[in-house]
């Protein structure tokens, strides 16, 4: 192993801790927030912020509001809900998950680059959601919110700069493999939204990983700006189709 990426491995298992002055902290910070309005406001903020494919769809009736596939990821299940087997775990696990994987994620590639697959990684999670009722996997009304697209872009990407850095990825990938068959069988669980940020993050997370440095910086850019283009593009064309 050469000594740069022996480095960087080091630099990885540093990295873990949390701490609040990040970009990953401040995400935890913004996303908590919102839950606490969104307790305070119920069910206001919930039904302002929550996606559902209809609102990507004018001829559904409903108003057009694509910008619904971002601040969906600022809610989550409210903290009790009879049957549910959810309740305020959805945002404790996801932002858990933050922590534990982002922190060590933004310390090698950066806040920019952290914040960048976390917000694709949630536009990528209800672009997942759009087309999967377009083939019948979900109902064009039905009202998805959380970050787990976000924070499984995050998993996609850690699991891709492992990979680089010659980490075994093998217990990461089993835990993904684990959270994404959940989806198929709790009710409840958008797992089409985990699957569009899990792959959105995962390419995001290459061009960075492959992308490091000031002489490769703008390649990185461009790469990203490419990235968000053809999720705008898959996020607002149906409107202009159907």
């Amino acid at each position: 192993m050469s000594g740069a990426r022996a480095d960087l491995r080091r630099l990885w298992r540093r990295s873990v801790r949390f701490r609040p002055r990040t970009a990953t902290g401040w995400i935890v910070i913004v996303t908590a927030s919102a839950y606490v309005v969104q307790l305070l406001t119920a069910p206001a903020l919930q039904v302002l912020f929550q996606y559902a494919p209809l609102y990507s769809l004018p001829s559904s009736g409903l108003p057009f509001e694509p910008w619904r596939m971002l601040t969906s990821a600022l809610i989550h299940q409210p903290i009790s809900i009879p049957g549910s087997l959810i309740g305020i775990t959805h945002i404790a696990f996801n932002m858990i998950a933050l922590v534990s994987f982002g922190r060590p994620l933004e310390q090698l590639i950066g806040p920019a680059r952290l914040v960048t697959i976390y917000v694709l990684g949630a536009l990528g999670g209800s672009a997942g959601v759009l087309y999967a009722s377009f083939v019948g996997l979900l109902a064009p009304n039905t009202a998805v919110y959380g970050a787990s697209g976000a924070v499984f872009a995050v998993l996609g990407a850690v699991a891709v700069v492992q990979r680089r850095l010659g980490i075994d990825i093998r217990t990461l990938v089993v835990l993904i493999a684990i959270n994404l068959a959940l989806g198929l069988v709790v009710p409840g669980i958008a797992w089409q939204a985990h699957v569009g940020g899990l792959v959105v993050g995962a390419v995001t997370g290459w061009l960075f990983a492959t992308n490091r440095g000031p002489r490769r910086d703008r390649r990185a850019r461009i790469g990203a700006a490419m990235v968000t283009g053809v999720l705008l593009l898959l996020s607002l064309v149906p409107a202009a189709v159907l």
